[in-house]
């Protein structure tokens, strides 16, 4: 009987991997085909990885998604800026104009991510996203995308894919054949494009063209319907078409891999069917089911015919072992310089009485660093928080005042996208002496028209410095205005 563990991926919570670890240990003695890991502290999670491989009859994949650094999932590693502020940061990217100097500090970024992953244990990193930003009203692509046009996509996902190779580190191309033009999160419901083969081809599949040529050894498929690729509607993750497409016609000979099965958009299939379908479809691995055990039953039942050569070819390439402590110091150094060289604005001018109103619309209290370092420069400087839902009732900015409007929206699953309170609350602000801030997706102030604007991309603390100290100088510049000539 065919042993369908190793063709599973299940999930791993670093949080809890002590307590579950005799449950890990009993998959892995079945011969699980590794982890998806998510969260924990690094010394903990590192040393329970090392525990697992040492047990294992064969090296497991532990993978986790670390597009921004291990620092994303993992407390003790370093945060980096997400891919849309990588490219801000090195502006030029794939058109050729790129600086040697930029190049180099994007490389030294995918370096010590690949380091930090390495060291933790982590042999393989679903990133990068090859997804291109082509509807600004996507919920779930935007900042994690690299770009809007296809040469900036290709050339920064075949660096990250060449550097973390250089590193022993398996990256994992995401999500075939590009998720970037949709309007649905594929953790909700399952999204459709409708683009020709031909205009496929020429656009969305040119990133994982170029990344499967740059040596990507795996590629993972999308919950999405796309009927150039399969006109039936069913998922590319579990068709038969897709799949044929990529080894067939984009011949590709890497590993394939779903997205994660226990989201919405598998469509109207049980996760024990989409499994099934997917492993007949010639995927190689399947991706975060709910229940590895329900969904082993079900295949056993089954017997769906699996070639693992190239799963057990993938395997034998993979790190084990322990790796040296990266600088990480050194590392947080270089995500820093990279979070203030992203930073860009737009129709920004002097700023005589600032305000502060924050816009949270993920129901959590952000936004206090940029708090404290605003009041620590700018004495008496007036603020007002609000969370998803709700509303200034009457605490409106004073009169005449330059308002800063901080807006934080994280993109991430399962949320669908900014809400309607947000972009209500937005308007209602959209003055012209204000000048308004997305820590998130830059798209989400598309309907603002009359104020200035700010792109910081991603809500870190580093990044909430660096606005502060452009609101600051501003602040200052203005004050100087009022100064006579000879003291300016």
């Amino acid at each position: 009987m065919r042993n369908y563990y190793q063709c599973i991926i299940p999930r791993m919570d670093g949080e809890s991997i002590e307590k579950d670890f005799p449950r890990h240990r009993g998959l892995v003695r079945k011969g699980i085909g590794g982890f998806i890991l998510f969260g924990g502290k690094l010394s903990t999670v590192r040393r329970h990885i090392r525990l697992l491989q040492e047990e294992a009859p064969h090296p497991l994949i532990i993978a986790s998604d670390l597009e921004r650094g291990l620092g994303q999932q993992l407390r003790g590693g370093t945060d980096f800026p997400p891919a849309m502020a990588l490219t801000s940061a090195v502006a030029g990217a794939g058109t050729g104009s790129i600086k040697k100097k930029a190049l180099s500090a994007l490389r030294t970024s995918f370096a010590a991510v690949a380091e930090e992953a390495a060291y933790a244990g982590i042999n393989t990193i679903f990133a990068p996203v090859l997804d291109i930003n082509t509807n600004r009203g996507n919920p779930i692509i935007a900042t994690r995308s690299f770009g809007e046009d296809k040469e900036t996509v290709s050339f920064m996902g075949c660096e990250m894919v060449r550097v973390f190779g250089e590193y022993g580190v398996a990256s994992c191309g995401k999500h075939f054949p590009g998720h970037g033009d949709t309007e649905v999160d594929s953790h909700i419901r399952l999204p459709s494009v409708s683009r020709s083969l031909g205009a496929l081809v020429r656009r969305e599949l040119t990133p994982f063209r170029r990344a499967m040529e740059a040596g990507a050894p795996m590629i993972m498929l999308a919950h999405m319907s796309v009927p150039a690729l399969d006109p039936s509607g069913v998922p590319v993750s579990l068709s038969e078409k897709a799949v044929s497409y990529i080894r067939d016609t984009m011949r590709y000979n890497g590993i394939l891999i779903t997205d994660a099965m226990n989201m919405g958009g598998i469509g109207r299939y049980v996760e024990e069917k989409a499994c099934l379908m997917a492993l007949r479809a010639g995927v190689d691995l399947i991706l975060h089911p709910t229940d590895v055990e329900k969904v082993v039953s079900y295949m056993k039942k089954a017997e769906p015919k699996v070639d693992v050569s190239r799963i057990d070819t993938f395997r034998q390439s993979l790190l084990t072992g322990s790796r040296q402590r990266p600088d990480f110091a050194l590392h947080k150094t270089i995500s820093d310089e990279l979070v203030r060289r992203s930073i860009s604005a737009t129709g920004l001018r002097s700023l005589r009485r600032p305000f502060l109103v924050i816009l949270n619309d993920d129901k959590e209290d952000r936004g206090g660093v940029l708090i404290k370092r605003l009041r620590k420069d700018i004495p008496g400087l007036g603020h007002l928080a609000l969370n998803q839902g709700e509303e200034m009732n009457g605490c409106t900015p004073p009169q005449g005042a330059d308002v800063v409007v901080a807006v934080f929206s994280e993109t991430r699953g399962w949320k669908g996208g900014a809400s309607a309170w947000l972009f209500r609350a937005m308007a209602g602000l959209d003055y012209r002496n204000s000048v308004f801030v997305s820590f998130g997706s830059p798209y989400i102030l598309d309907p603002i028209k009359k104020a200035a604007k700010v792109f910081a991309y991603w809500h870190s603390g580093t990044a909430q410095e660096a606005v502060a100290d452009i609101i600051i100088k501003k602040t200052a510049a203005e004050k100087a205005h009022d100064l006579p000539p000879f003291l300016r």
